[in-house]
């Protein structure tokens, strides 16, 4: 994984639930079969929780999600949406998600940082990164490249280089 992950520069700036509402979200993920080029998918394994998982950062999903199998090994307890999401998936018309973990652990690039992750019923992956995670982050992805740029405030930009499609 550090083999993935450069330093290239300083960068950067500075409950219980109403669950009647559903808020929309979406997401694209889709397998490398599915996809036209599945080399412009930008994946990795990462440690979430203490536990390896196949990871996907997806510009498209406005969320960021955990597979239902994967949720199961998290140590941290998930708790109620305050207005559950009703979440478009290419595949299926809509699943619905009322439940987040908050502040999981994901250790990326030698990093520890967080990420509340939804549970949804999702299958080629273990945790998908949506924009609320990427953009809190301060993260740009460029599929061509194959790479997430991070310019975090008061710290070293550092970039993760997918290795491609496993």
């Amino acid at each position: 994984m550090s083999k993935q992950c450069t330093q290239p520069k300083m960068g950067g700036q500075g409950g219980n639930g109403a669950q009647q509402q559903r808020a929309p979200a979406r997401t694209y993920s889709m397998a490398a079969n599915e996809v036209e080029n599945p080399n412009d998918m930008v994946t990795g394994t990462f440690p979430v929780c203490s536990r390896s998982a196949y990871v996907l950062f997806d510009m498209g999903a406005t969320h960021s999600f955990v597979s239902l199998s994967f949720a199961r090994h998290l140590s941290t307890p998930s708790q109620y949406l305050e207005i559950g999401l009703a979440v478009e998936i290419p595949s299926v018309n809509t699943l619905v998600a009322d439940k987040v973990h908050k502040s999981c652990d994901l250790i990326l690039c030698d990093r520890m940082m967080l990420v509340d992750l939804v549970p949804l019923a999702i299958l080629k992956f273990d945790v998908i990164l949506g924009m609320d995670w990427l953009s809190a982050n301060h993260a740009s992805v460029d599929c061509f490249k194959k790479e997430v740029r991070f310019s975090l405030s008061e710290q070293l930009e550092f970039v993760f280089r997918s290795m491609g499609v496993s």
